[in-house]
């Protein structure tokens, strides 16, 4: 389908395909983080915990094995339905294999398992995470390591998907 490497040794993406900046794959990751968090707020909400409570162990446990419950169900989903999740449908990018086919349910499932698994590690998992992401400014295909384990890459949208 595509080289395995250009005339100069670097990966080669499909031909076709652009690879999406990295201010793109920021802003689609933080939209879906924030639609992901919100349900799970307002479901703590209405079952009586208030902002002004404290936050007990509990609490905190409850709430993140339910954010990230919600959040490998909603990538997994979107990302083998529709190729991309409500942020990456905003700000223009789309998951597919780095044959530049689409991602199944596979693929899908290891991309959003990496960064929640190792996001759930108490007192470093955010870091990990961060980890996890940041990756794709050192490489070439700009994959971070969720990419690379379920061997997808980030593209541009196509304008008339």
């Amino acid at each position: 389908m595509f080289p395995a490497s250009d005339d100069v040794g670097r990966p080669a993406v499909p031909v076709g395909l652009t690879l999406a900046p990295i201010v793109r794959r920021a802003g689609g990751l933080l939209l879906d983080q924030f639609i992901v968090a919100l349900p799970v707020v307002l479901v703590l909400v209405s079952a009586g915990f208030s902002p002004g409570d404290e936050v007990t162990s509990r609490t905190l446990l409850v709430f993140n094995i339910s954010v990230t419950a919600v959040a490998f169900v909603y990538e997994t989903v979107m990302i083998t339905m529709l190729g991309r999740t409500v942020g990456k449908l905003a700000f223009g990018t789309r998951v597919v294999r780095t044959d530049g086919s689409a991602p199944g349910w596979s693929e899908s499932s290891m991309r959003a398992l990496v960064p929640l698994s190792l996001g759930a590690i108490p007192r470093i998992g955010v870091f990990l995470s961060m980890l996890v992401y940041s990756l794709a400014l050192w490489s070439p295909l700009r994959q971070g390591l969720h990419d690379k384990a379920a061997g997808t890459l980030v593209v541009r949208a196509r304008s008339v998907d």
